[in-house]
């Protein structure tokens, strides 16, 4: 075991944790994203959603969504949407010598509803120019949530609090065939804001030890602190195919992937930093830090079929490639020696996430039991794209430190990104005031199974010992509650 190998595994696994769970949504769809594009699909579990076009809404699925209307539409929406994931296991941890590890503590606790609740705004606007032509504009959310930890959780150092606000713009333009075909592209803006934080545990149960071998308290001390933004585009394509007498709707669309790269100024209490020879000049305070996450691109595929007057049915399949999503990276630019980066900070390979495409399903029933009112239910099934199984990767990482032959156990899913399975059941309705305004409401349940989860991360305390912190258990609640509601208006 050598230093430069816990200051490695250290700072990875303290931006891995926070840089994870800040683009995590936890409860709320696969991976890191949202679904929360509109408060009509809402109500049918985003059935068909890229085809119906209740309203404008559906320019966030769909960019050939605009040629369905022939006024001006408008439509603006906020989905409050209340997570909880609650997570309990053993915490052990282990002083790492030359002679192997030993475990000083082992400590069980408990960390309830971690994933905070927000509101979701939404906002569309679709113009026809005439009839062929439309122009339309999206402006919605595709990834964020906050995570925060009580400050004495035992593993704040691999998981604490986390926070994104990011914000999608996408103007569009669309061509329509005789009203039964359309075509349309979109350009899409995406604009990230994170605030990351970690940090070691309040009223840490090794701290008296700690000041012992460091002559201080390492309690509440940060290990990383970031904040940071950016700005990536990516584009859109779509086609929609409606029936003469417009009972049947078809749509397909295809979103890019985008490569936002979170440009972050580092603070921290622990992780060293050096100057352009190399030597150590204390801990990092304003250091510029450059993390790329590469989000996916997404297929999706909606029917619709009006199959009696007072009844409608629509079914969704979205295709997300989560295979792309393979690894985090980190760049410390200013860490330098002689002219050239210091190899552990430039890159840093933080994780192997090694996540995994797959599919949601959707299906909902729509019910017209008059001309100003409509009736919908859904059902969805949302696979998670953490992979089963174990990191071998951080399997041999636990070996390195002294946990042989076998090393420590590691899942690929963790705190910070607990992804499971989904199922949505929802409710919602429309009442249209006359042929311009109506208004939306709706209602989803959603949960996913108890999942396994390990962990390991190493720290260095003094140039000859290190700590070791294993987390063993899992989560033990996985749910969230979503309402919505939405005003459109057409001129």
């Amino acid at each position: 075991m050598t230093i430069k190998t816990l200051r490695k595994a250290a700072l990875a696994a303290a931006i891995c944790s926070v840089y994870g769970g800040t683009f995590s949504s936890g409860a709320l769809a696969a991976g890191f994203a949202l679904q929360e594009s509109s408060t009509t699909g809402l109500g049918r579990a985003f059935a068909a959603e890229n085809a119906i076009g209740d309203n404008a809404a559906i320019l966030a699925r769909n960019p050939a969504g605009s040629a369905l209307f022939n006024e001006m539409a408008f439509s603006v929406g906020v989905t409050y949407v209340n997570p909880e994931i609650d997570a309990a296991g053993t915490t052990d941890y282990y002083l790492l010598t030359s002679t192997g590890p030993s475990l000083a503590a082992s400590v069980f606790d408990t960390a309830n509803d971690y994933a905070s609740s927000a509101f979701v705004p939404n906002a569309y606007l679709a113009v026809p120019f005439d009839d062929c032509w439309s122009f339309g504009l999206a402006m919605n959310t595709d990834y964020g949530l906050e995570t925060d930890f009580d400050a004495d959780w035992p593993v704040t150092h691999i998981a604490d609090k986390t926070e994104l606000l990011s914000v999608n713009i996408a103007p569009s333009v669309a061509f329509d065939w005789n009203d039964q075909f359309s075509i349309g592209v979109s350009a899409n803006f995406l604009y990230a804001d994170a605030t990351l934080k970690s940090k070691v545990p309040r009223d840490f149960v090794l701290d008296a030890a700690a000041q012992q071998l460091l002559g201080t308290s390492v309690s509440d001390a940060r290990i990383l602190d970031a904040d940071g933004d950016d700005w990536d585009y990516g584009w859109s394509i779509g086609a929609l195919w409606r029936s003469v007498d417009g009972r049947t709707h078809i749509g397909v669309s295809y979103q890019s992937e985008l490569d936002p790269e979170i440009e972050a100024d580092v603070d921290s209490d622990l992780l060293q930093a050096f100057n352009n020879a190399g030597q150590p000049i204390g801990t990092f305070s304003n250091e510029r830090a450059n993390l790329t996450l590469d989000l996916p691109d997404t297929f999706e595929l909606g029917i619709y079929h009006r199959f009696h007057d007072e009844w409608g049915v629509a079914f969704g399949a979205m295709w997300t490639d989560w295979d792309d999503f393979e690894r985090l990276e980190a760049f410390f630019p200013g860490q330098v020696a002689g002219g050239e980066p210091i190899p552990d900070y430039n890159p840093l390979l933080i994780k192997e996430e090694n996540f995994s495409s797959g599919w949601r399903y959707s299906l909902g029933l729509e019910y017209y039991p008059c001309d100003e009112v409509t009736w919908r239910i859904g059902y969805a099934y949302d696979e998670g794209a953490a992979r089963n199984g174990f990191n071998e990767d951080a399997i041999l990482e636990s070996q390195s430190v002294g946990f042989v032959p076998d090393g420590l156990p590691v899942t690929w899913r963790t705190l910070s990104i607990p992804d499971a399975n989904r199922q949505w059941v929802t409710f919602g309705g429309t009442y249209e005031f006359n042929n311009q305004l109506s208004i939306d409401g709706g209602l989803a349940y959603l949960w996913g199974d108890d999942e396994r989860i390990q962990e390991f991360q190493a720290l260095p305390l003094t140039p000859d010992i290190g700590l070791g912190t294993y987390f063993d258990g899992g989560t033990t609640n996985l749910e969230a509650w979503l309402i919505g509601a939405s005003l459109n208006y057409s001129f």
